[in-house]
């Protein structure tokens, strides 16, 4: 395979006129597949240096496309261009348009660009859907992301696509789960209709925000550098700790304590200190109390399982819409304030997840007409 050299010219020319002939490639059946799209809209967005060697990048290009080439057709026969040869000559372009220094590349650099390459984050504009991870810039604009729910989105890779001093806005919709792993090495889990505030870099200091939600974060300990996460009427500060946070607006307020040390503030600046195995909520008078928790309900979902207990009608339905994508209807007022214990997978489809309510109970829950989003309980 020869790419032409007056192909490689016009990407330096004009990137917009090269994105618009990829993507004219990689149209059809095809499009929706190719692992690597992606990325290639924000190629605009990467530093270009000035200077740049039109024909010293189309040879190490060439090599790159030719040494992929000949391994891929070891494994099978292609008679067209392969979308990974595609890949591999997006992924040294995009190297070579990251910043170096003395006309040498900056190894960190290249390493964390083809990360990013196989990683392929960004979710093109027309590819996009409503269901989709979404970053939320700091000016209002919005970065769809093409990540699964087992995969995990890395902060310190998003720094070649976001300012340094950024905070962003990691919006999870309904239906789908987000996995963070922060600069530092904390994972944070969260669980549908979820928003995350963080910074780009935690160089100016460990400290995120939960805005709504449900999220079980492990934090790396570094007893120097305390953790802190902001919540809407609570601050935690974090040494090394395993725990979850609910805000779902149906259900009481908690911060669990799985293991470690987690100290738990108001605004009103009372705070306590949690031990694992309890939980913070706000007592009857808006004071903040700790209370025995039972961990197995409180992290199940990480599991993919929704563990209720004593928990009403109306609760359950709506932690169960953010998970399949719908909104309930009652026949009845009396009928949401009804409360029952159970247990039920996120793997289940949600016919059969509604099935089973209907089998253990003298409920009835059917689609209203043709509306798949909106469904009716009753008694039957």
């Amino acid at each position: 395979m020869h790419l032409p050299q007056h192909l490689l010219t016009s990407i330096m020319k004009d990137q917009s006129e090269y994105i618009h002939h990829i993507e004219s490639v990689l149209s059809g059946k095809e499009r929706a597949e190719t692992e690597d799209l992606p990325l290639i809209r924000r190629l605009a967005d990467l530093s270009a240096t000035p200077d740049f060697d039109v024909r010293v990048g189309y040879e190490r290009l060439q090599a790159a496309v030719d040494h992929r080439e000949r391994q891929r057709r070891q494994r099978r026969r292609l008679v067209a261009v392969s979308l990974g040869a595609v890949a591999a000559f997006i992924g040294m372009l995009m190297i070579l348009l990251l910043p170096q220094r003395g006309g040498e590349l900056v190894p960190e650099e290249s390493q964390v660009a083809m990360e990013l390459l196989r990683q392929s984050y960004i979710l093109p504009d027309s590819l996009a859907g409503d269901r989709d991870l979404v970053l939320l810039r700091a000016d209002g604009s919005r970065v769809h992301l093409r990540i699964g729910d087992q995969d995990t989105l890395k902060m310190a890779e998003m720094a070649y696509l976001l300012r340094p001093d950024e905070a962003v806005t990691l919006i999870v919709p309904e239906t789908r789960r987000g996995n963070v792993l922060l600069e530092d090495g904390t994972v944070v889990l969260l669980n549908s209709v979820s928003r995350l505030r963080m910074p780009t870099s935690l160089t100016d200091g460990r400290r995120i925000a939960l805005e709504s939600g449900e999220a079980l974060m492990d934090v790396a300990h570094d007893e120097k550098h305390p953790f802190r996460v902001a919540l809407p009427e609570m601050d935690l500060e974090v040494l090394g700790t395993t725990f979850n946070i609910c805000l779902y607006p149906e259900q009481e307020p908690t911060t669990t304590l799985v293991e470690g040390r987690l100290r738990v503030s108001d605004k009103a600046g009372r705070s306590l200190m949690l031990h694992p195995g309890e939980e913070a909520v706000r007592g009857r008078d808006g004071s903040l109390e700790s209370r025995p928790a039972d961990l197995r309900t409180k992290t199940a979902w990480v599991e993919g399982t929704f563990v209720f207990s004593h928990l009403s009608l109306s609760s359950i339905m709506t932690y169960l819409g953010r998970w399949y994508g719908f909104d309930t209807t009652f026949t009845s007022d009396a009928l949401k304030e009804n409360t029952y214990t159970g247990a039920l997978k996120r793997e289940y489809s949600r016919d059969f997840a509604f099935s089973l309510l209907e089998t253990t109970t003298n409920l009835s829950i059917t689609n209203q007409q043709h509306e798949e989003r909106h469904v009716v309980v009753s008694h039957r």
